[in-house]
């Protein structure tokens, strides 16, 4: 079920009108709340679709989001916080931003509107995260 929700997001956000990263938030996702090596491979496995279906490089998205949902995975199991709406906001806010920001340094491109994209995309991580973990 896991996989799928992968290819469903993907879907989405190839049609959302908006700007939102929903593969980066399911990354997150997983190793939020599935722990860093759930995290790593979810992120590897979007990477590795994302490279198939998009004009960037394969080795970039298989680094990009396979990294990030190990390092929110990571960090989450070393810090202590209080389970909430608040806490997911923050682990995607500066998820994306890291995310985001590896992706300026690697590819020295700069996009407009990515700030909007992380807050919105932060926004609504929350939602996303229990429309996902519903069993």
């Amino acid at each position: 079920m896991f996989f799928i929700w992968i290819i469903v997001l993907g879907l989405l956000q190839s049609a959302a009108l908006l700007n939102i990263n929903f593969l980066a938030l399911f990354a997150i996702f997983a190793g939020f709340k599935k722990g860093p090596v759930w995290g790593l491979v979810t992120g590897v496995f979007i990477g590795f679709l994302a490279g198939i279906l998009s004009s960037s490089s394969l080795g970039l998205n298989l680094m990009l989001y396979g990294g990030i949902g190990l390092a929110v995975g990571m960090i989450k199991q070393k810090i202590y916080y209080k389970e909430g709406v608040g806490m997911e906001f923050i682990f995607s806010f500066f998820g994306l931003f890291c995310f985001y920001s590896a992706y300026f340094a690697f590819t020295r491109t700069i996009q407009t509107g990515v700030l909007f994209t992380i807050i919105f995309s932060s926004l609504i991580s929350p939602l996303l995260f229990r429309i996902v973990d519903l069993k």
